[in-house]
């Protein structure tokens, strides 16, 4: 009959049988505990990198002032989405959720909006790349060579207006 438990594994079988994988006793007395030897530290040449538990704990520059500066056009934003649409078992509605409380409807604007600058006002730009800065920092991914150039073009970030939205202002005489 096979173990109910992992930990059942250890104490049945063929005690004559060596095996050193198998937890050492500290006497020989049937009420003896078992005592697990000391795990051995494995030293890494690498430099310990940054391990964060979740992507909210990923720090971005200005995210505690509000003042984020945001290097994606609304393009690639709408494009990550879209990829991460197509993740098995993903639901819009957990994510816009967990990005910050984005209704469906803001969403549904900025998705349907065209342009690299098309929706930059919704609410979902900014949170969006928040999450998708924060997991690229997260996985260790490096910038792309687009996100390169949008930093030496827009040294403080990209405008979150769209500038095809002109007003025309009127004087009187």
């Amino acid at each position: 009959m096979a173990p109910k438990r992992k930990s059942d594994e250890f104490f049945e079988g063929d005690d004559e049988e060596y095996n050193p994988k198998r937890v050492a006793l500290a006497d020989k007395d049937d009420n003896a505990v078992p005592v697990a030897a000391p795990a051995k530290k494995k030293t890494s040449k690498k430099a310990d990198k940054v391990t964060y538990a979740s992507w909210r704990d990923v720090p971005i520059e200005g995210e505690d002032e509000g003042d984020i500066q945001i290097y994606d056009d609304c393009n690639d934003i709408r494009r990550k989405i879209r990829a991460l649409q197509k993740t098995p078992g993903f639901k819009i509605t957990h994510w816009l959720s967990e990005i910050g409380g984005i209704n469906s409807n803001s969403f549904g604007r900025f998705m349907k909006a065209t342009g690299p600058m098309g929706g930059a006002e919704n609410g979902t730009y900014e949170a969006a790349y928040k999450y998708f800065e924060k997991v690229r920092i997260m996985e260790g991914k490096k910038k792309t060579p687009k996100r390169l150039e949008a930093e030496t073009e827009h040294p403080g970030g990209r405008d979150p207006r769209d500038s095809r939205r002109k007003v025309w202002v009127f004087t009187g005489r």
